[in-house]
């Protein structure tokens, strides 16, 4: 079982940050670029919202494998791009077989 845990305030206000460059079209292109990317995914609720998909790029995670990110803060699928509490992420195709 996952535990919560508490993030700094120096991560808190990178998110932040990152929310408001993004709502402002300011994010750099190296960062998405640079992003893993999350294909097939989907949002789903758990004790937050988060995204499932199958990922690549991830730096500690294996292509292909299938995913719950962290807690999702940012969603925009019209550009590609999520962040969540811990990446960015390149959204691929949604995933319209399951759920939401």
């Amino acid at each position: 079982m996952t535990m919560f845990q508490w993030i700094d305030s120096q991560a808190t206000e990178r998110l932040l940050e990152d929310i408001r460059r993004a709502n402002a079209g300011e994010i750099e292109r190296g960062i998405i670029a640079n992003a893993p990317l999350l294909d097939s995914y989907r949002a789903v609720l758990g004790r937050a919202y988060a995204l499932s998909g199958i990922v690549s790029g991830h730096p500690r995670l294996h292509d292909g494998k299938e995913i719950i990110t962290s807690q999702l803060f940012y969603l925009d699928p019209d550009r590609g791009i999520a962040r969540t509490m811990n990446n960015w992420y390149r959204l691929s195709k949604r995933d319209q077989g399951r759920g939401n």
